[in-house]
């Protein structure tokens, strides 16, 4: 596998501005222990890419499979991990969607990112033992890098990145802040200025190019997207019996016809195999309806 591109010691001129603003939002940190959500993507990967460009040190965390559909993330993530302080990675299929909810704390209101609370749970816990407090992730960056911007306003909300269920069940109770590096407000801001008036672009041609020096040269070569299907489906396959116990429980302590058992039947009588968003997105939000009221009052 190739290595990176060298990083010269002056860059275009064009990218100044955003060098600073990177600058600027990685010394906020300064004191602090970083480390970034590594997915093998191009998102995570610029982050590592700006962070070794300032000689910043960092430790990675995430989850890894080896599933042949992930093949060209797990290549990256090895070849990633090699050059940071510590890097662990996670095997997903021990941390599937749907599992460990019975450990799920409780919350104020029901929150989709509750289904995959084992997989960032295992991460922050990871976080403690690389010894990371501030955990930097990729949020936002098909939104920035892959969506329309318009010349004549700016139209990302950038604080919505922030997934604060996360931060303030998962990774915060472990004294760990999890942050997105997009979500900084004057992050994509410049990137905006970069980006003003380009089509949506869901492949991030211009990323890949624009951001070479700072990309492992299959990103920049290369377009790819994992599928993460397989894993969901498995994830609720083997979930099942724990689904129906919650679902039950939850009509239980409420009596809500909501809960009622036909209810999550006829949801999962449906052909789970099939890549049908829009039934597995019923399913998570019952799911995750169930879940609220059990911590509440379990």
């Amino acid at each position: 596998m190739e290595e990176f591109a060298a990083v010269p010691e002056r860059v275009e001129a064009g990218i100044t501005e955003f060098l600073w603003t990177v600058e600027r939002f990685f010394g906020k940190f300064t004191g602090m222990r970083l480390g970034v959500q590594l997915s093998g993507g191009l998102d995570s990967s610029l982050i590592i890419g700006l962070l070794r460009y300032f000689g910043i040190p960092y430790s990675l965390v995430g989850m890894f499979t080896n599933r042949y559909e992930f093949r060209t993330e797990s290549a990256i993530q090895r070849k990633l991990a090699a050059d940071a302080q510590r890097a662990i990675l996670l095997n997903y299929e021990e941390h599937l969607p749907l599992t460990a909810l019975d450990e799920v704390p409780a919350h104020q209101h029901p929150d989709l990112s509750s289904c995959g609370f084992a997989a960032d749970d295992a991460m922050a816990a990871a976080c403690v033992e690389v010894g990371i407090d501030v955990l930097l992730s990729g949020f936002g960056g098909d939104i920035v890098l892959g969506n329309e911007a318009p010349c004549d306003s700016y139209p990302w909300r950038p604080a919505i990145f922030n997934d604060t269920w996360l931060q303030d069940l998962v990774y915060g109770r472990r004294g760990v802040e999890l942050m997105p590096f997009f979500g900084d407000a004057d992050v994509s801001a410049c990137i905006w200025n970069m980006r003003r008036g380009q089509a949506a672009d869901p492949s991030k041609l211009w990323a890949r190019d624009y951001f070479r020096t700072f990309l492992p040269t299959e990103l920049v070569n290369f377009t790819y997207k994992a599928d993460f299907w397989g894993i969901y489906i498995d994830g609720l396959l083997n979930a099942i019996p724990d689904l129906r116990h919650l679902h039950e429980r939850a009509f239980e302590l409420t009596g809500h016809p909501y809960f009622a058992e036909q209810s999550l039947n006829d949801l999962l009588s449906c052909d789970l195999s099939t890549c049908d968003k829009h039934l597995y997105q019923l399913i998570e939000a019952r799911i995750s309806s169930a879940l609220w009221y059990v911590a509440l009052l379990r």
